[in-house]
């Protein structure tokens, strides 16, 4: 467990291997600890730092209505500078993904590779909607039924069928969090999962990139990660055909393998 002082802000983060640099932003109201089951895999051959974005885990949670996805980009990049870290692999999950693009497309320089999991250029009228959903009724509901709406969202149809019970437990355990994130932040942060927008940027990427996505996502649905991937030159793609918005948990090994062949594929161009 660490943190640095940096653009404001008290930032927590985790890390754990060795080897080139990889940053992992996790999605919206999510801390680090979430990055677990992959760095598992990942510390195995790079130098992971899994950060808590603005309002999330133990990082300061500075009171504004709405932050930005720009903003938190700016947050990673100044803990990269902080920890002398010139470049790294970035890796975002959904709202960590957005992040993701800002990071490549205002300092390429310092994005070795880029992959974008579950992830959107721009918030269409129904991932909005979801999203006010879930801004508008925290707060309101008790821990454990929020929960069970966000992962409604957030699963699959199968996943749903076939751990039934692993669901209710998780939605059980929801008011337990150590560390659970006030509603103005998540509120915050949702508004900046709503007013981001890339499109018009993204040709801007020069960094290898590799979008992940699940073929029945509810947020990020396959023809919103299509987009991405015509935008950014040369984007590749991985697609776990009955994967939900967190086809990377539900399918950990599959995806742990395809975003470590890609990581491994881009390393030795940047020794």
């Amino acid at each position: 467990m660490s943190e640095v002082f940096c653009n404001g802000l008290r930032m927590h983060y985790e890390e754990a291997g060795q080897g080139e640099p990889l940053i992992l932003i996790m999605g919206l109201g999510a801390s680090s600890e979430k990055w677990a089951p992959h760095m598992a895999a990942y510390a195995k051959e790079f130098h992971c730092i899994a950060i808590d974005n603005r309002g999330a885990g133990l990082t300061d949670a500075p009171v504004a209505e709405a932050y930005t996805t720009q903003q938190m980009a700016e947050d990673t990049i100044a803990l990269m500078d902080a920890l002398k870290i010139e470049s790294a692999h970035i890796h975002g999950i959904s709202m960590g993904g957005a992040i993701a693009q800002w990071i490549a497309i205002r300092a390429p320089e310092r994005v070795r590779s880029l992959t974008l999991t579950s992830t959107f250029a721009y918030a269409t009228n129904s991932f909005r909607r979801a999203i006010e959903i879930l801004r508008d009724s925290n707060g309101h509901v008790d821990g454990s039924t929020f929960t069970h709406l966000l992962n409604w969202m957030i699963w699959s149809e199968a996943y749903h069928e076939n751990h039934y019970a692993e669901l209710v437990s998780s939605e059980n355990e929801a008011a337990s969090d150590p560390h659970p994130m006030s509603v103005a932040a998540f509120r915050a942060q949702c508004n900046a999962c709503i007013t981001h927008d890339a499109r018009s940027e993204l040709h801007r990427i020069a960094a290898p990139t590799l979008v992940a996505r699940g073929g029945v996502d509810l947020l990020a649905p396959m023809h919103v990660t299509d987009e991405l991937i015509a935008a950014i030159p040369g984007a590749e793609s991985y697609v776990c055909a009955a994967g939900g918005h967190v086809h990377h948990w539900e399918f950990l090994d599959d995806f742990n393998k395809a975003t470590l062949s890609f990581l491994r594929a881009h390393r030795k161009e940047y020794v």
